[in-house]
Order: structure tokens, then sequence, then C-alpha cells
């Protein structure tokens, strides 16, 4: 088994209707947050933890919509958020060459999740990378482990993992809740620890 593995999420920037009615034109997915936490393959601990915040070129002034989802805000970005490429280039070195999972519970698509969204932002901000993180989409992973437990899973989001496991106490530390993308990593490893990593490599091998 890899000794080590990163998980990751992004918050984005989006509008009231969107994910009902689809995203306008000018409505990007421009990423204002990037979380990961670096995990012990064999004891699932945390070694490390990476958190940024981005600042929107496109639409820089977040939506209301927006602020209310996440949490965060004009002020908070205005203060410590850095520009989108050097956001990613601190990422990509945080990540080392280890498999990157972040997660989309969306069935009707194949999808690198988050690792989607890291692609069309390099596209937004004129940036190639010709070798970018390993990106791997875990819901696949944890639909399997719902169907072989009889959890009624819909489509949850990555930060509803833990609540839906009712393993959510042990992130109350963190001063945070879902929707946050540093929130929403450590709830996908509550997950995991949940269902103790059962063939967590060789279901993506």
């Amino acid at each position: 088994m890899t000794e080590q593995f990163v998980i990751f999420d992004t918050e984005y920037t989006s509008w009231k209707g969107c994910m009902e009615n689809g995203r306008a034109e000018w409505q990007k997915e421009e990423i204002v947050q990037i979380a990961a936490i670096k995990v012990d393959a064999k004891t699932l601990k945390v070694l490390e933890e990476f958190n940024v915040y981005v600042t929107p070129v496109i639409n820089p002034i977040l939506s209301d919509y927006f602020i209310n989802l996440t949490g965060l805000t004009n002020e908070l970005i205005e203060e410590q958020g850095v520009p989108f490429e050097q956001a990613y280039w601190q990422f990509k070195d945080f990540s080392a060459g280890l498999t990157c999972f972040a997660y989309d519970m969306d069935y009707g698509r194949i999808s690198l999740a988050d690792g989607e969204i890291m692609e069309k932002n390099l596209s937004f901000a004129g940036m190639e990378d010709k070798y970018p993180p390993r990106y791997s989409n875990i819901a696949e992973w944890f639909k399997k482990r719902y169907a072989e437990n009889a959890v009624n899973a819909g489509k949850i989001n990555s930060g509803g993992t833990a609540k839906l496991l009712g393993v959510s106490k042990e992130l109350e530390q963190l001063g945070l809740d879902e929707h946050n993308a540093l929130y929403d990593v450590y709830s996908l490893l509550a997950g995991i620890k949940y269902f103790k990593a059962k063939d967590l490599f060789s279901f993506f091998a």
C-alpha cells in the first residue's frame, strides 16, 4: 500500500440557482479556497495540513449566496487571498506526487471531482502544467461502502459525510462546518476511518 495520500477540496464561486439551473456563461468556477491533508495510509493519521485562500479575478466580488454557504467573506479574501497561480504551485508542492483524492458524488459522469475544477482554473489563469497532481475521485469508493452497509447516502456532499455516518463530533474542534474546504477534507477522512479504509488503493488500481 502507498504510504501516504492526500485528501483535498476546493470552494469556488457560485450563485443562487446555479446548481439547480446551470451556470450562466459569466459564472465561472473560480477557486476561492484550496484545503488538503496529507494522511498516513496505515494509521490514517494526519501528517500535514494545507489551507489557502485564493483571490478570484473574473468575478472578484463573492455573492451573498456563496458567503452564506461557505462562511468565506470578501474581507477574508481581501486580507488573506493569494493569486491562483501561487496557490496552485503551493498545493502541487504539498501533494508531492501522491494520489490526491477529491469527492464528487455525481454518478452520471466520469469525473476527477475537484481535480477538474483545478484544471479549469489553470485555463482561466492562462497556465499550463504538463505534470499535474494525481487526481482521483474517491466518491465511487464511498458509493460502494454505502451500498455494502445499506447506508442511504443519495448524493451527499463531502462535508456531509461525517454527519451522515454519525462521526462528526471529532470535527467540532475545527470550529468550521461543511462547505468550508478544510472541514470537508476532515469529513472525508472521518468517513474513511469509519469504513477502515478497506481496499482504498486496490479499488483504484
